[in-house]
């Protein structure tokens, strides 16, 4: 995605995090790193309106209003994950097909993973993998501004999703910062203290860089390439979480906002259980996209589609039904998990899986799960259609706004 507006009220409402318990206090010194994260200090954030009061002028909650459809755990039958050539397998070998959800920017997601939610997106929307878009460096705001904070968080809601049995991808999202070498020692930082704490848990799959994208951050006339940029970058913050975790999946942004997969796959990476980024979204993204995915499995590469949207790449113009199919035929064809931007951002888009808050419904039964369809926007009951396999109504001309 090549924008995201996070409303000023977001902004306020993340301060009050959940997780206040120092995750980092857990680790021992050997495994923090040496580079000293490129920001530390904390602003504060002023606003005249609380969460309380916001609760407080909405409707009362009304409760659960959904029905569990899988009651399989995704962990406890498929285990420990590998890569098998171009698939991704399960403890067993058999290759397996992950499908589900990648969070909006954890920043305005307020206390969005929780039991309730958990249990709604598992067992009735049938996840199989959730994805945390942890935002590297963002407007005003993100793990840069504000490391402590956004790593306990991101703690936290581990914590509540390995509970729960589904496997976690944990994003550094590079968006604004489309050079990922920018603020690499913060992602350094960043994965050398998850894996260390995470590291012997299956559930575990990192994904290093989101979306590559632009001219480098040194070097305003070099492009952020594969060979020169990303590639490099990836292979150092792969080294950072293999000394404390040897087995876990690892994900690797694609240049151009992670759509150029063919160009990785002329140069992968000479290490095991990689796989690559694939993000296209189905408005914008048509047969020429589709034909670099075919290109790189192919020549052999290995591809996770950690983010897809029914929308344009804008994360709006409503939902393009059938280009969406197209793309989930060929997302079956080869076998590519995937997961849908996007769920739990109070950020206004068409991508949203949930429609916000207002006069319908609450804040409070947002972050409650178990949601009635009519909390659910066009795009989530697509989505939830796609990933429990069940039929769907598709309206005629294959598009709503």
């Amino acid at each position: 995605m090549k924008s995201r507006v996070m409303p000023a009220v977001v902004a306020v409402i993340v301060c009050f995090s959940l997780f206040a318990g120092a995750c980092s206090s857990k680790l021992p010194p050997e495994t923090l790193p040496v580079a000293t994260p490129t920001t530390t200090a904390e602003t504060v954030i002023e606003t005249e309106t609380t969460v309380a009061e916001i609760i407080q002028e909405t409707e009362a909650t009304r409760g659960p209003n959904s029905t569990p459809q899988v009651l399989d755990v995704p962990v406890e039958v498929n285990g420990q994950l590998h890569v098998e050539g171009t698939q991704l397998v399960n403890e067993y070998g058999v290759p397996i097909q992950l499908k589900g959800m990648s969070s909006g920017g954890l920043q305005s997601c307020f206390q969005f993973f929780n039991d309730d939610v958990c249990d709604t997106l598992i067992q009735d929307w049938g996840c199989t993998v959730i994805r945390l878009a942890m935002t590297s460096h963002g407007l005003d705001n993100g793990y840069t501004y504000f490391p402590e904070r956004y790593f306990n968080e991101v703690c936290g809601y581990l914590d509540t999703l390995i509970a729960h049995g589904v496997y976690v991808i944990v994003d550094w999202h590079v968006l604004f910062d489309g050079d990922p070498t920018e603020y690499e020692a913060d992602a350094i930082d960043f994965f050398t203290r998850i894996s260390a704490l995470y590291g012997d848990n299956p559930h575990i799959i990192y994904e290093v860089c989101n979306e590559p994208n632009g001219m480098r951050y040194d070097d305003p006339d070099s492009p952020v390439d594969w060979e020169n940029v990303i590639k490099p970058y990836a292979e150092r913050v792969i080294a950072a979480i293999r000394e404390n975790d040897p087995d876990n999946i690892i994900i690797v942004g694609t240049p151009t906002w992670s759509q150029d997969v063919d160009v990785a796959s002329l140069d992968p990476i000479d290490e095991d259980n990689i796989m690559y980024t694939l993000h296209f979204y189905a408005g914008s993204h048509g047969e020429d996209h589709m034909d670099k995915v075919r290109t790189a499995v192919e020549n052999g590469l290995p591809i996770f589609c950690t983010e897809w949207g029914v929308s344009l790449d804008s994360g709006n113009s409503g939902v393009f039904y059938t280009e969406t199919l197209e793309w989930m035929e060929l997302l079956d064809e080869y076998n590519i998990s995937w997961c849908n931007w996007s769920i739990g951002t109070a950020i206004l888009e068409s991508s949203n899986a949930l429609r916000l808050y207002s006069n319908r419904f609450t804040v409070e039964e947002k972050i409650a799960g178990h949601w009635p369809d009519e909390m659910i926007s066009d795009s989530g009951l697509f989505v939830r259609s796609l990933i429990l396999g069940t039929d769907f109504e598709i309206p005629e001309g294959g598009y709503s706004n």
